[in-house]
């Protein structure tokens, strides 16, 4: 309170800015993203009684990315006034990521104008992505990537895990009482919380199962190990039942990439590594008992690739149809391969209810153009080698934070953005970013840096 009266009686914007402490900044982005992470419980149990639906996040998202907006104005105020700010703040401070990101939102409102579509600018009912929902995704970023304490950080993937927890334990509560009054098992499966679709809730069980496994192969309390392992098995069983092979495929990727990447960083221990492996054989054996096991899945996904392998007659519709999509997408990709067609602009083209190849990747080049995809993955890429340079250096949330974002990847290769789903993956980037980029910062309260100036800047 004391600095907000100094930043109200400031004489001009210079003080202004000098008074705004740099804690501020933390707590300010982390307020917003918290409000993202914990509206869709209320609006899933009292939308009705409140006159809302899940479709309140997508302004929530674009509310998110007005913030950002305000933060980044404030953090630029701050450098251009010589407001101290912390050094891995600093928006002259190595922040190619976010550079990345401007020039594929650039290059996707170009696309935007010249293949206008209603979608593009006003957002289709279903997905509800124009291209200021793009716009709002590069905002996650940029606000998560301002939270450089670490207690922060880890209490914003607490508050992911949690999410999916709450979820699983309501869905499996309610389907597997279905299941017990019918005797019908079948009625248990393919919950779906408050998503639309089946699908997009795999996204969420996908990156909190490995935001969990990852967290119990590097907490330091043995407690939090066990909470952390629990949690996995739960998500898991969830992730099994909703019967989404291309996020359970993501997921158990994920994890195995994690492992493999703190073995060669030499900060691996094996009963870590033995107990996770334990829960997903525990959890493979009960989704068998059910007959939910992912056996039958992986038997079918072998035929599909054989019959693409061998050119086969019915091979589009290998992978739920998705081989299909792929290649109907490729080629709309080739006759526009610099601007694409716009949002939503091949959807007549393709089968009816899907309207999206089903591949994120292949989505933001028929949409905006192969250069577009190109700066998205360079943004992506950039904070994965940061990462990796760092090696022993990052810490354990920067850790699950890339393990969780790394699962969406994968994922994204067999779904579509949607716009519950698509802001975790960025504010899980920024997340990693903000620990890349600012190494020994601990507990609830900033600690001052050597390049702070500000008297009240920590």
């Amino acid at each position: 309170m004391n600095a907000f009266r100094r930043v109200l009686h400031a004489q001009n914007l210079r003080e202004a800015f000098t008074n705004v402490p740099d804690v501020f900044y933390d707590r300010a982005a982390t307020v917003l993203i918290a409000y993202w992470l914990v509206a869709p419980l209320p609006l899933w149990w009292l939308g009705e009684a409140i006159g809302l639906d899940i479709g309140f996040i997508q302004w929530m998202n674009l509310q998110v990315g007005i913030g950002a907006l305000v933060l980044g104005a404030l953090v630029v105020g701050a450098r251009l006034s010589g407001a101290g700010i912390a050094a891995a703040r600093d928006p002259q401070r190595d922040n190619l990521p976010l550079l990345l990101f401007g020039v594929f939102l650039v290059l996707a409102v170009i696309a935007s104008i010249v293949n206008p579509t209603y979608a593009g600018w006003a957002g289709e009912q279903y997905r509800r992505e124009s291209i200021f929902a793009f716009m709002s995704y590069v905002g996650f970023f940029f606000v998560a990537s301002q939270i450089l304490a670490r207690a922060r950080r880890r209490l914003i993937l607490a508050l992911v895990v949690t999410l999916a927890f709450v979820t699983c334990v309501v869905t499996l509560w309610s389907a597997l009482a279905e299941g017990w009054a019918s005797g019908d098992w079948s009625v248990a499966l393919r919950s779906i919380a408050y998503f639309h679709q089946f699908n997009h809730y795999g996204y969420l069980l996908a990156v909190a199962s490995a935001l969990a496994a990852s967290g119990a192969l590097v907490a330091h309390r043995r407690t939090v190990r066990w909470i952390l392992l629990a949690l996995f098995g739960v998500t898991q069983i969830t992730l099994i039942l909703n019967d989404t092979l291309g996020a359970y495929i993501a997921m158990m990727a994920g994890c195995v990439l994690v492992v493999v990447w703190m073995a060669l960083i030499r900060r691996l221990r094996a009963r870590r590594v033995v107990a996770v492996i334990a829960v997903v054989l525990a959890v493979h054996v009960l989704a068998e008992i059910l007959g939910a096991g992912t056996l039958a899945e992986f038997g079918s996904l072998s035929d599909d690739v054989q019959a693409v392998s061998a050119g086969a007659a019915d091979a589009a519709s290998a992978g739920t149809g998705r081989w299909g999509l792929w290649m109907t997408t490729l080629e709309q990709i080739s006759t526009s391969p610099w601007l694409g067609h716009g949002i939503e602009g091949i959807a007549d083209l393709l089968p009816h209810g899907f309207g999206r190849p089903h591949n994120e990747y292949l989505q933001y080049a028929v949409f905006f153009g192969i250069p577009a995809l190109i700066a998205y993955l360079g943004a992506v890429s950039v904070v994965f080698v940061r990462l990796a340079r760092r090696g022993r250096a990052v810490d354990e949330v920067t850790v699950c934070a890339a393990a969780g974002a790394g699962v969406y990847l994968l994922s994204a290769c067999f779904g579509n953005t949607m716009y519950y789903t698509a802001p975790l993956l960025f504010l899980l980037l920024g997340i990693a970013w903000a620990g890349v980029r600012a190494p020994g910062i601990r507990g609830g309260t900033q600690e001052r840096m050597e390049q702070t100036k500000s008297p009240l800047g920590g």
